[in-house]
């Protein structure tokens, strides 16, 4: 599986590299035919808005589900995107595991 990350309007810390690359290789146990995640890590500087933005893109055969969250915190929002995107896999595993029972 093939990572990329991308953050816009700041400068990505080495540890902060570490926490993603951890969370997101957990992705593997859920659904092994990922082909590529891409993570975008936006810091929102507006009147409306002071948060931290993620957004994960997971690109599967056929497919690609997206998850946006916006915590206070990088670290905060990957936790709740990720958490996210390990339901959406669940999800999507059991989708394929009917059909194919099914026979469609």
């Amino acid at each position: 599986m093939r990572l990329t990350i991308q953050a816009i309007n700041f400068s990505l810390k080495s540890n902060l590299k570490k926490f993603i690359a951890k969370r997101i290789d957990k992705y593997q146990n859920y659904y092994d035919k990922i082909s590529s995640t891409d993570l975008y890590m936006k810091l929102e500087k507006s009147a409306r808005s002071r948060g931290k933005q993620v957004e994960i893109k997971v690109k599967i055969p056929g497919d690609i589900l997206m998850i946006k969250k916006e915590r206070n915190t990088f670290e905060e929002a990957i936790d709740a995107a990720s958490k996210a995107v390990e339901r959406l896999l669940i999800r999507y595993k059991e989708k394929q595991l009917r059909s194919y029972q099914n026979g469609v």
